[in-house]
């Protein structure tokens, strides 16, 4: 059972946010908590919003965020565009909805490798130990409702992480949102030479995503997909979320999950068994995803083969940064979609 260590970050803060068609208001409840990982002196950074009227739990209105290989989760599902983040959207929903901070992102606890040189350790932070991170979550968040299940909406490393906790806990996951997730790759197999080069720790510029997730999209409708203020506003989020970067206007990111990638989906072999899967499950991906492209997501759908319940959409002139987007409305309420409609009976 995790242990409960949360303490509030800060006091609790309400805002008047719109609802769902734009027009309903609903008061919104932002909490903050840190709860312990396996490692006593690393925390994990938990951040979750909530109407205030929040009277009734229920499992399929209960979601967690999990982030991709490179940023936190608060920085980007709580990044409000227009006003509004994708976490305010559910929350005004009537969704109780939370994001984690895998150990070694954003606010969450470093590794003591983290610290020293990246040559100076293996990589840290793999899938494994990020599942493990994400069990701790769920059981905060079930012990503290009191409840059974969870709804997981994984994005890129954050599917796997999804997939893999449910393949072990279904018992655990009310449904799976497998958001531009990660799949096998079509490039050359590292060598051992390769895979014994990769540092501890990687330190990233943010300001390289915007070409990164824009590299599919035709130049001409590039700064309408994701306009320059809204990156600029995420790139000011993202940079404040690492409190001790290597050097000005970067941030740091574990190695682990390369590591994964290069061992798992660089040379053939799935790091989870969607095959296993028997809880409904959404496979959904941007028209213009460079770095999970269509046809990778759909290879991972046509896998679900033991969901009772499977749904695929792709969302037009989107990359793999939709839920900053202006498109990013249809990510939202497709997710809602699928998680409000009934399982038809098989």
């Amino acid at each position: 059972m995790t242990m409960r260590t949360g303490w509030r970050l800060g006091l609790l803060a309400a805002a008047m946010l719109a609802g769902a068609a734009g027009t309903a208001r609903a008061e919104t409840v932002t909490e903050e908590f840190m709860i312990g990982s396996k490692w006593p002196d690393q925390k994990l950074y938990i951040r979750n919003k909530h109407p205030a009227a929040l009277y009734d739990v229920k499992p399929e209105k209960t979601v967690l965020f999990l982030h991709g290989a490179t940023y936190p989760a608060h920085s980007s599902f709580d990044m409000a565009v227009d006003g509004q983040s994708w976490m305010d959207w559910m929350a005004a929903r009537g969704y109780d909805v939370y994001t984690l901070d895998i150990r070694g992102y954003g606010k969450s606890g470093r590794p003591p490798e983290m610290k020293q040189a990246p040559e100076a350790n293996p990589p840290v932070v793999d899938t494994a130990e990020a599942v493990d991170d994400v069990s701790r979550a769920v059981d905060f968040i079930l012990s503290r409702r009191n409840s059974q299940k969870v709804v997981l909406v994984g994005w890129s490393w954050g599917a796997t992480l999804a997939g893999t906790f449910a393949n072990t806990a279904q018992d655990k996951v009310e449904r799976l949102v497998l958001y531009a997730p990660q799949w096998l790759r079509e490039v050359p197999p590292p060598t051992d030479a390769d895979l014994a080069r990769v540092p501890a720790w990687r330190q990233v510029d943010p300001k390289d995503a915007r070409d990164i997730w824009l590299k599919a999209v035709p130049e001409t409708k590039r700064d309408g997909v994701l306009p320059k203020a809204v990156f600029g506003e995420w790139l000011k989020a993202t940079l404040a979320s690492d409190a001790e970067p290597a050097t000005l206007n970067t941030v740091r990111a574990p190695n682990g999950v390369v590591l994964d990638t290069m061992r798992y989906w660089a040379s053939g072999k799935p790091r989870w068994n969607p095959e296993r899967l028997s809880v409904p499950a959404l496979v959904i991906q941007g028209e213009w995803d460079a770095e999970a492209p269509p046809a990778m997501g759909m290879k991972l759908f046509n896998k679900l083969a033991s969901s009772p319940y499977k749904r695929y959409v792709m969302v037009g002139e989107a990359t793999h940064a939709a839920l900053i987007e202006k498109n990013r409305r249809q990510l939202y309420q497709a997710v809602a979609e699928f998680l409000e409609s009934p399982a038809p009976r098989r």
